[in-house]
């Protein structure tokens, strides 16, 4: 005998809303995964716009790495909104929860910005993810349930990793207060707007009061020196590794100083494509992988890299296209020669670790050249309102590079032999492959 059940009808809309918090139509399903996506994205953005305040080079390290991981979120939500609604379009859900966000990650101290950020809003994202996950049904909504089983416990570790830092910094009484304040001010404010989702019981009354008379960040006048790491301003590689193949480990132990200067541009950089943020966090992202590969090579190879001095200055950058499209148009790609021909050597005699190394750094950065080659002219029209192809904008790059040219990378460089060839030699050079030629040209490439 089979059991029949009459058609379910809702009596008042009241009794509607009630049933939202276990049952969820598609509007309202995509409204929540509009307002997840917007959340992760100015997340990503605004730990981006902390990357530089960061005293520890581990944390920089993990911090780029949950970048990329919000992104990857937002990104897989906008794909499933676009399933549901058609569209992919993405909306600030209200101005009030932007004002929220641009509040809350305004903190005094590195410290305090981890404390409010990680263990007050990123705790309440993950109570509204939970939230949304128990209105979906089992079958109607299982690939939206299956998202949020992977990223539900992604963010439960990222909160796990803050926690833990936190814990430790608060033994020191100033950083403790500091802590206590902003974090008291972030929970006071989220409790006041009902949670991230705005679903959450609120009490009323009138708004905390900001605290801060003197925010540090995001996006600090001056990136904070690492600790336990020897800096200089100069370009110079350790006289251990100066005329052999062990250059290239240093080369990556060294690329860490370029991920502020992009966390300035992920963070400041507000009218780009969302898809542009989604291949620029993977692109920070690998800079301290490479970062991690070089170090732990060296160290592999029995060197204290407590010792080698890493190029940092202290500064925050101001042109950020020009910064981005120099980093893609000549930071990474003049290094395919001479990384191809180390990699080579690397395997041929019998280094295979040092291989690998070079071959997963050429690997990521051919996807780094790719990533300038889609967004350096729409980066540019953005910022100066006409269209200019890529090839005139590497021109100009290679100009003011040659020329030591004192507003970009032109003044970094260590070599100053391109600037003095004859103009006409000058203007023949059509790409950055040349740089292996003179920067590495008395490197004995057969000496491990």
């Amino acid at each position: 005998m089979t059991q029949s059940f009459p058609i379910e009808t809702f009596q008042s809309e009241s009794f509607q809303n009630q049933l939202g918090g276990y049952w969820m139509r598609v509007a309202d399903q995509v409204q929540s995964l509009n307002r997840l996506v917007f959340l992760e994205w100015a997340s990503s953005r605004i730990i981006a716009g902390w990357v530089p305040a960061a005293p520890e080079l581990a944390w920089k390290c993990e911090m780029t790495h949950i970048m990329w991981h919000q992104m990857t979120f937002a990104e897989q939500l906008r794909s499933r909104k676009e399933e549901l609604a058609g569209n992919s379009k993405v909306t600030i859900p209200s101005a009030a929860l932007e004002a929220l966000i641009q509040n809350i990650s305004r903190a005094d101290t590195f410290m305090a910005f981890m404390a409010g950020w990680f263990l007050e809003f990123n705790r309440s994202m993950m109570d509204a993810y939970e939230r949304l996950q128990e209105a979906l049904d089992p079958i109607f909504d299982a690939p939206t349930i299956e998202l949020l089983q992977d990223i539900i416990p992604k963010k439960r570790k990222h909160n796990e990793w803050a926690r833990l830092i936190v814990h430790e910094a608060v033994k020191q009484l100033e950083l403790l207060q500091s802590v206590n304040r902003f974090r008291t001010y972030v929970r006071a404010s989220l409790l006041y707007a009902g949670g991230v989702d705005e679903k959450q019981e609120t009490f009323g009354g009138v708004a905390p009061l900001f605290p801060i008379t003197e925010p540090l960040g995001p996006a600090p006048r001056k990136r904070a020196k690492p600790n336990n790491v020897k800096t200089t301003d100069e370009f110079i590689p350790p006289v251990e590794v100066a005329d052999n193949l062990k250059i290239f480990m240093w080369h990556y132990m060294t690329e860490i100083q370029v991920v502020d200067p992009m966390c300035y541009v992920f963070f400041g950089l507000s009218d780009m494509p969302f898809e542009f943020y989604c291949d620029f966090s993977r692109h920070i992202w690998d800079e301290t992988r490479h970062h991690q590969m070089g170090v732990r090579r060296l160290q592999q190879m029995g060197f204290d890299t407590s010792e080698f001095a890493i190029p940092y200055g202290d500064d925050a950058i101001h042109e950020l296209e020009n910064y981005y499209s120099e980093l893609s148009m000549v930071g990474e790609t003049c290094s395919f020669t001479r990384k191809k021909k180390s990699m080579e050597t690397y395997y041929e005699k019998g280094d295979i670790l040092s291989g690998m190394t070079a071959e997963i750094d050429i690997i990521d950065e051919r996807s780094h050249v790719k990533f300038g080659k889609k967004w350096i002219p729409v980066m540019h029209k953005n910022r100066s309102g006409h269209d200019q192809s890529l090839d005139e904008i590497i021109r100009e790059i290679m100009n003011r590079w040659i020329d030591q040219d004192q507003s970009g990378l032109g003044s970094l460089q260590g070599n100053p032999e391109l600037a003095k060839l004859p103009e006409e030699e000058k203007r023949s050079i059509k790409h950055f492959a040349f740089c292996s030629k003179i920067e590495f040209k008395d490197l004995n490439f057969g000496k491990l």
